[in-house]
């Protein structure tokens, strides 16, 4: 238990009421999950304003209110400017401001953030770092994995997670922070040491109507005193903007643009890339097990971070070499004499990279089994389409996560860009179906691609969620089970 002054601790705020002694047992946003004792922070959303349910958190037994504006209630209230900014603050406070203690590495991006975050984690650990990760696989103290519903999780859960990271001793933590985070100032009061910036491309124009709205989004992470340093892809249109414009200490890093740090020579060597790497004027031979020229610049992004962190070449060098499989990043099976390729790729530029690199691992046909998110953005159903049917042979449509919207609308949407493309197409909407219908259709040579879920375990259909994984069903082919 703490004090409603003690979590005002830096907030300004104004109060016709006596502040002092009101102890806090908790903090909510959602007026229904309210408990005795709680001090309820009105934050005026997208689709509702919790300022209009002050007096139903009263009677749940909220002690006093945190809002913009009077409400209702005749709880004790202090009164904000901004209720997201401040209720990140009290959340900050309430756990007694842990990021304080660690040293913060940020990844913002439309693509790579997983990945990168998982390569640094990897060296790290290597070179003798405790290390959490926080993200869209979850979050990870040491070796404990758990799971989270956001990639960015919000306020309350994010300092609640970094307490208990530094609880059991992590030094070093990596968060992906996701452009809904940002706008909804989820990660405000904890600055970055460093902050890495992978690429921008089309993603979440339902929430932010347009591209303009979600690149500033994006960019406002690095100008807005969120980080102290940046280490930024330069190769990106975008990413040469924040380069250029913003005032904190920024290294460079890229492949066809000059930069601080680069990688030249790139081949395909056996199940991964081999590349020569030039870390300011330091080169080195290095090898991924990963595929894909976008791999190499996630791996140049966890590389220059290390070497900030003083970590020798050849301690990377080596350890690179043996990254563990991310799960449902460009994860292979095998199956019969082909291949089974699982990835979370989900957007237009994540799709086009996946099947352009699942091309130069296929020696015959290319089948791809993919579909789109229901009451998400529509206009990339029919660019995703199109791709799909550009650089497969066979395409497959089907379910994604459709939530409430009928599945199939989505569906519809997809095929009209597929038209556009070359590929035979077929529509089976049920996912597992679709996948054993896909298996079927392979030969040896081929690869049979699986999009858009990675390592969820679940789709949601309506308001439920179903258990399902694309990557058990892979494992099951592979093995022969089905």
């Amino acid at each position: 238990m703490t004090t409603l002054l003690k979590l005002l601790d830096g907030v300004e705020f104004n109060s016709s009421a006596d502040l002092t002694d009101i102890k806090i047992k908790g903090i909510a946003t959602d007026s229904r999950q309210v408990k005795d004792g709680d001090v309820f922070v009105c934050i005026k959303g997208s689709v509702g304003d919790g300022h209009l349910h002050a007096l139903e958190a009263q009677m749940l037994g909220a002690v006093a209110i945190v809002g913009e504006r009077p409400t209702e209630s005749s709880l004790p209230t202090a009164i904000v400017t901004n209720s997201k900014q401040v209720y990140s603050k009290i959340c900050q406070n309430f756990f007694e401001n842990p990021h304080n203690k660690l040293k913060i590495v940020s990844i913002v991006g439309t693509n790579g953030k997983t990945t990168t975050s998982y390569i640094i984690e990897h060296i790290l650990k290597c070179a003798g770092y405790k290390t959490g990760v926080i993200g869209t696989l979850g979050y990870k103290i040491l070796n404990s994995s758990y799971e989270l519903n956001l990639t960015t999780p919000d306020s309350y859960t994010l300092n609640r997670i970094l307490k208990k990271m530094l609880k059991e001793g992590v030094e070093i933590v990596i968060i992906e922070v996701s452009a809904h985070a940002i706008a909804q100032e989820r990660t405000y009061g904890i600055i970055s040491d460093v902050a890495i910036f992978t690429n921008i491309s089309e993603d979440h124009l339902d929430y932010f109507c347009n591209f303009n709205a979600y690149y500033q989004t994006k960019l406002s992470y690095f100008k807005n005193g969120n980080a102290r340093s940046a280490i930024v892809n330069v190769d990106d249109e975008l990413g040469r903007e924040l380069y250029k414009t913003c005032k904190i200490p920024i290294i460079s890093y890229g492949i066809d643009e000059p930069s601080d740090v680069f990688a030249v020579n790139i081949e395909r060597k056996g199940n991964g890339e081999q590349f020569v790497i030039n870390v300011f004027d330091e080169l080195y031979e290095l090898s991924i097990p990963l595929y894909g020229k976008h791999n190499v610049y996630n791996a140049l992004a966890g590389i220059t971070l290390a070497r900030i962190l003083k970590v020798p070449m050849v301690t990377i060098a080596e350890n690179l070499q043996k990254l563990p499989p991310i799960a449902g990043r460009f994860n292979v099976f095998s199956y019969k004499n082909a291949k089974i390729v699982v990835d979370f790729a989900h957007t237009p530029d994540g799709l086009h990279k996946l099947l352009s690199t699942a091309r130069t691992i296929t020696e015959n046909k290319l089948i791809t089994v993919f579909g789109c998110g229901g009451d998400r953005e529509k206009q990339k159903r029919p660019k995703m389409g199109e791709i799909a049917a550009s650089f497969s042979d066979e395409v497959i449509i089907t379910e994604d996560n459709s939530r409430t919207e009928p599945l199939a609308n989505i569906i519809s949407e997809i095929t009209e860009g597929a038209k556009r493309g070359n590929a035979k197409v077929y529509v089976v909407e049920d996912r597992r179906e679709a996948i054993s219908f896909a298996s079927g259709l392979v030969d040896d040579g081929d690869t049979l691609v699986i999009a858009g879920k990675g390592a969820e375990k679940y789709i949601e259909r309506g308001n439920r969620k179903i258990k399902f994984s694309d990557i058990d069903e892979a494992i099951s082919l592979s093995r022969g089970e089905k």
